[in-house]
């Protein structure tokens, strides 16, 4: 569907907008190559905060379209890529088609949490391989740094050879407990380290999902995938609650699908995720929030087994617990397993 005369110039100058405030990002963020100094420690190759968001330039370059969501606590600009249909009402009110139905859409988020750098490198790999394929009548909105403050902090911790463990954004938040589906409920564990799993004052308290929640709010999201870091594991709904959903049999048919396709020797674990591991059931998560709020079949990825390792020098990086060295080898194996699910193929 081509825009209407009204609505193309609406969506050129929101574009145009997001590119620039990218770029504006890109220029105060500039700093040397990350990816050096990792290595040196045995962490890999992995790319700093201003080098994803020339990433994200570049994918622009290559065809996705720029939305901008809102800002971040410390004022970082949301972003999100859009490919295929728009699906948006920032360009098509209401995200209508020319017969009045929403367009079906794949939403990807990453660096929801900020060390997990790994889902970050995974989401780019996968945007990348999209572009090799049509999508019909599907729309792909991808958000690959939905934490960029927290992101930011873990760069510079990097850089200055400070090992930390970052989980929250700038105000001490879970953003991954701040979604507005069972918000607050955690289970035995999180009650215990609240503090770790901090949920916020109120549901979509923090301008990071705020932001997202909006800018998803008139879109029709048919499947989602969050992708996260530690553990290898292709989780589903629910993660409030150990009870079967009513479309758990297609969940656990797909996490399997792609478990086993991401790692066929060893497979990933493929399971609910309040069933993943004791005490752990929480509200608030995306996974359940896309289920729940959207209808839409909603998957959360443990990008890798992290990079664990007995040597000294690793158990001391936190940055190492989660993400792999071998950081292309990884992300492409991910997204590979994960671009049936994305473009809407079936079982």
């Amino acid at each position: 569907m081509s825009l209407t005369v009204e609505q193309q110039p609406r969506a050129d100058v929101q574009s145009a907008v997001a590119t620039a405030l990218l770029e504006q990002a890109i220029a105060k963020s500039a700093a040397p190559p990350l990816g050096p100094a990792l290595v040196a420690r045995g962490l890999g190759p992995y790319r700093g905060y201003g080098e994803m968001l020339a990433t994200m330039r570049r994918l622009i370059d290559k065809g996705y379209r720029p939305h901008h969501l809102g800002r971040s606590v410390e004022g970082e600009p949301l972003l999100a890529l859009h490919l295929g249909r728009e699906a948006s009402s920032a360009s098509a009110p209401g995200g209508k088609t020319e017969r009045g139905t929403l367009y079906r859409t794949t939403v990807i988020l990453a660096g929801v949490h900020p060390n997990e750098w790994i889902g970050v490198e995974s989401c780019f790999a996968l945007l990348e391989q999209l572009l090799a394929h049509e999508l019909g009548d599907r729309s792909v909105i991808a958000i690959p740094i939905v934490n960029p403050d927290g992101i930011r902090r873990v760069d510079r911790n990097l850089r200055a050879g400070r090992r930390r463990f970052v989980r929250h954004n700038a105000r001490g938040v879970d953003l991954n407990r701040n979604f507005d589906e069972s918000w607050g409920k955690l289970g035995l564990v999180q009650r215990l380290l609240r503090g770790l799993f901090n949920p916020g004052s109120r549901a979509a308290s923090e301008p990071e999902v705020e932001a997202l929640a909006h800018h998803l709010s008139p879109v029709r999201v048919e499947r989602a995938v969050s992708l996260h870091s530690f553990g290898g594991a292709v989780l589903f709904p629910l993660a409030s609650s150990t009870a079967r959903v009513h479309d758990a049999a297609e969940h656990e048919a797909w996490a399997s699908r792609i478990a086993h396709a991401v790692d066929p020797r060893r497979p990933y674990a493929a399971r609910s995720c309040a069933r993943w591991a004791r005490g752990v059931t929480a509200g608030g998560l995306e996974l359940d929030w896309f289920h729940a709020r959207h209808g839409a079949l909603s998957l959360l990825v443990e990008c890798s087994r992290g990079g664990r390792s007995m040597r000294p020098s690793r158990l001391l990086e936190p940055f190492g617990w989660f993400n792999p060295p071998r950081v292309a080898a990884e992300s492409a194996a991910i997204a590979t397993a994960l671009l049936p699910f994305v473009r809407g193929l079936e079982l």
